[in-house]
């Protein structure tokens, strides 16, 4: 008898242990959905090449928002893959840089190294990649077409990282 009532314990316990573990996954799995798909901060003013570009600019359409600097070595390495992923979007999509952490003329030396023509701005003071969450350079924010941030790309990026991040942000549209 005593054995029939540890057995039944046994199963009441691997019972409620079973629906906490099941709980537990549920918050941790639904959690983090928010955090993924929250508004972009606003870009940064100025503008070290292309036109100026706000966030308003980009509602309607997908957006890279990739920050970088000139003295980081995986950015060097990640900057020819932006540049032809930018010429390859013929407006499904907007590309643009930010310049984090950085000196102006080093920046735009950067720029014209690399042979950079999409939209790139400067974020001098790091408010504006402290407000994204920026932990590390490079890093590649990507935008629904209404404007909240999707998927965080860290490390040099390549083309091919890049068309699919931007398939999967147009698709949830």
């Amino acid at each position: 008898m005593n054995r029939g009532r540890i057995q039944r314990g046994l199963l009441v316990g691997l019972f409620v242990v079973a629906a906490i573990a099941g709980v537990i996954a549920l918050e941790i799995a639904t959690s983090g959905s928010e955090e993924r798909t929250r508004p972009a901060p606003e870009l940064p003013s100025q503008v070290l090449q292309g036109p100026r570009v706000t966030l308003a600019a980009l509602h309607g359409t997908p957006a890279l928002i990739n920050f970088w600097a000139s003295w980081c070595d995986p950015c060097r390495e990640e900057a020819p893959e932006l540049e032809r992923f930018s010429r390859s979007l013929h407006g499904r999509a907007e590309l643009v840089g930010v310049d984090w952490n950085d000196r102006t003329d080093n920046a735009l030396a950067f720029i014209h190294e690399f042979g950079l023509t999409y939209p790139i701005l400067r974020d001098g003071s790091q408010e504006v990649g402290t407000d994204y969450g920026l932990n590390g350079l490079p890093t590649t924010f990507i935008l629904d077409a209404q404007g909240r941030i999707v998927q965080t790309l860290q490390g040099p990026q390549t083309t091919a990282t890049l068309q699919a991040a931007l398939e999967e942000a147009s698709s949830g549209d």
